[in-house]
């Protein structure tokens, strides 16, 4: 009984988080729509700082997880793998899309939790993504340095999931819905093998210019 009260305690907060932000929800309005008395949010998590925290933790910890676990399958083609990274991302994200949008609104603040998180789970997404796109350029036989083109996947990584109201609002388009994910995948996995050719494309030509 207390896992399935915590998680519905959990469910609640994510929901009431995602709406009115962190500062907009109380105590007694997750309790409220969590059908539990108030004195059990301090009882299992501690108070509304701390339950605000250990959801963020979970969604650092899946994302970075489903990222190792897509980085450790075997793949011989490097530009395969890390298309192959990036979608199970999206899915991930897309799984837990309000705890994904609830996750990256808070990594644009300045906090010592924000820092704690950057050191932790973000270094290690940064040091995934580098790696799956070294061994890309490596093949490519490209010298240039990964980072900014890390910052670029990145970006495309996780915008559909901090920004989902723009896209909304704009372009129509609903991150959550499953033709997104397929559309968006695609798109992605066009822009990778793009990028990457035209890497290899200006590496030719300044083999024969200098040859």
């Amino acid at each position: 009984m207390s896992e399935q009260t915590k998680t519905t305690i959990k469910d609640a907060a994510i929901s009431l988080f995602y709406a009115k932000g962190f500062h907009g929800t109380s105590v007694r309005d997750i309790a409220r729509k969590a059908g539990v008395n108030p004195a059990l949010i301090s009882y299992y998590f501690g108070g509304k700082q701390a339950l605000f925290e250990s959801l963020l933790i979970d969604f650092f910890e899946g994302y970075v997880k489903t990222m190792e676990t897509a980085a450790r399958e075997p793949n011989g083609d490097p530009i395969d793998s890390l298309v192959e990274l990036f979608k199970k991302v999206l899915l991930y994200q897309q799984s837990c899309h309000w705890l994904a949008r609830m996750a990256h609104r808070e990594m644009t603040l300045d906090s010592t939790l924000v820092r704690e998180v950057m050191s932790t789970y973000l270094r290690k997404e940064q040091h995934l993504l580098e790696q799956a796109v070294a061994r890309c350029l490596r093949r490519q036989g490209e010298p240039l340095a990964a980072d900014l083109i890390v910052v670029q996947l990145r970006n495309m990584m996780t915008l559909p999931f901090s920004s989902p109201q723009y896209l909304r609002e704009l372009f129509l388009l609903t991150p959550a819905d499953e033709q997104f994910i397929e559309r968006y995948g695609r798109h992605a996995d066009e822009w990778i093998r793009s990028l990457l050719s035209s890497l290899e494309q200006r590496k030719t030509m300044v083999v024969r210019l200098t040859s």
